[in-house]
């Protein structure tokens, strides 16, 4: 999805100012992005390294300490996809040292 540039920016600084990306998409942009659309645009082109998303998820989990429930929940959500993107990122990675390990041994 096209996000426009004054929407990025905006997402841009919320994410800055430390506002969770679950609660810009939420507060900020409800109808009009999904949550990984807003992830991918304060991230850049989405590649963030896994220990970037290992570091995120530690700061995650030590903020659910000191949340309500209803924070509690968003963080679980954000955590959630988190853990998913580090996943996929392992499978694509597996695929890929696979092909790297056949070529070798031809």
């Amino acid at each position: 999805m096209a996000i426009s540039k004054q929407d990025s920016e905006k997402m841009r600084q919320l994410a800055k100012e430390g506002k969770q990306i679950s609660k810009i998409v939420k507060e900020d942009f409800h109808h009009q992005y999904e949550y990984w659309d807003v992830y991918l645009e304060i991230y850049g082109s989405g590649e963030k390294s896994s220990r970037g998303i290992k570091t995120m998820i530690s700061n995650r989990l030590i903020k659910l300490i000191d949340s309500n429930k209803e924070e509690r929940r968003n963080i679980v959500d954000e955590l959630q996809g988190l853990v998913w993107h580090l996943y996929e990122n392992h499978k694509a990675n597996q695929v890929k040292l696979d092909k790297i390990r056949k070529a070798l041994s031809e």
